[in-house]
């Protein structure tokens, strides 16, 4: 698991950097995709290992 996380994690980073650089935005670095996609895929697989552990408990 840890390392589908870490995985998942830098693969969204890489993402979002070439999201933030193709993407012409005005004011500069408020889209943050970099940020915000790294964040969103290192809680979805938190969210996925804690249903596995409720599941394997029920």
């Amino acid at each position: 698991m840890y390392i589908m996380a870490t995985i998942s994690t830098l693969i969204a980073w890489v993402v979002g950097l070439l999201l933030d650089a193709i993407i012409d935005f005005n004011p500069q670095g408020f889209l943050c995709f970099r940020l915000l996609l790294p964040i969103l895929a290192m809680g979805l697989c938190i969210l996925h290992s804690i249903k596995e552990n409720k599941d394997k408990r029920d």
